[in-house]
């Protein structure tokens, strides 16, 4: 326990440190103003606070017990936190800082198989990124997108826990109502080679209620490829369904039964979720599915694999809030 707090403090500040960057900016502007001038330079102030738009999500979930190929049963329980700092700096140039922050805690049962091993437990998943997007003109726009993550049982070594990589393309807006794009991604990942593959987006507002989105935030919101259809059922109230392809991989204890091993899970989730809006500020969010096509892997610290087992597909249950500021 006494390693785990410095590395809990160091990544709540990886998290937030370019929220700690521009409020340093902020702070270091001139705290006195000429008389004749203060009027403006107060109006220049409070225009600059309002290009920012921030969103703030907490979720909790539930993944029920499933069987493992080969013996043993696990389930997952999730805590995750989000945030995303909107910055309009101009009518064409747009910065969004994003975080995330994911407990899962794994609880396997059995003493055979992949479950008997008890590979790991207690994981942190987390993602920060900077979005930055410009509208060349009326339809063409430009973005890019650097990230860091960071993957790790409690107890890993927090320097051997992090993985960067760079997300660049360009997007296409027809109309009011359908913005297209395409582009690439590449990256690290742990103890792996480099990893690249191309991505295409899509932002379609159907009908005045029904809107289609791809590679944005499903019902889980995590990190990774997602399409979402949603309806407006009008009085606050919003429906929506989406399918992802989840991949987590993490840094295991240095101490524990796989010395910095790695652990990977990947899923394909199904959800539906169901919105209500309070206000402008609040919403309150239920949702569930199933996860399909699941499969865990256990690796030693050089990345060559111990073992890999499917599990079966298994359903799962969660609500979050939001909070738009």
């Amino acid at each position: 326990m006494t390693n785990q707090r410095p590395a809990l403090s160091s990544l709540i500040l990886y998290l937030y440190l370019p929220i700690l960057i521009i409020a340093f900016f902020i702070c270091s502007l001139p705290s006195q103003a000429q008389p004749e001038s203060f009027e403006r330079y107060q109006e220049q102030k409070k225009s600059f606070f309002q290009r920012w738009a921030i969103r703030l999500n907490g979720n909790l979930d539930h993944m029920f017990n499933t069987d493992i190929d080969g013996g043993g049963k696990f389930n997952i329980t999730r805590l995750g936190l989000n945030q995303d700092a909107v910055f309009t700096a101009t009518d064409k140039l747009e910065v969004v800082f994003g975080a995330g922050f994911n407990y899962y805690n794994f609880d396997f049962s059995g003493s055979q198989g992949f479950a008997g091993l008890r590979p790991w437990r207690n994981v942190i998943v987390s993602n920060n990124n900077m979005r930055v997007k410009y509208a060349v003109n009326n339809n063409w726009g430009v973005f890019v997108m650097p990230t860091i993550s960071y993957g790790s049982e409690s107890g890993a070594p927090f320097w051997d826990s992090f993985t960067i990589g760079a997300m660049a393309g360009a997007s296409y807006t027809t109309g009011p109502n359908l913005t297209v794009g395409i582009g690439g991604f590449i990256g690290s990942r742990l103890e792996n080679s480099v990893i690249g593959y191309p991505i295409g987006f899509i932002d379609w507002l159907i009908t005045d209620s029904l809107k289609l989105t791809a590679l944005a935030s499903g019902a889980r919101n995590d990190f990774g490829p997602k399409a979402e259809l949603s309806y407006d059922l009008g009085r606050g109230f919003k429906v929506s369904s989406s399918v992802a392809y989840e991949l987590r991989r993490f840094r295991l204890d240095e101490k524990g039964n796989f010395e910095k091993g790695i652990g990977e899970i990947r899923t394909l989730p199904l959800a539906a979720k169901i919105s209500y809006t309070v206000n402008k500020l609040l919403s309150l969010n239920t949702y569930g599915g199933w996860l399909f096509d699941g499969s865990l892997e256990l690796e030693d610290s050089s990345g060559d694999r111990i073992q890999k087992e499917d599990f079966d597909s298994a359903p799962f249950l969660g609500a979050s809030i939001t909070i738009n500021l």
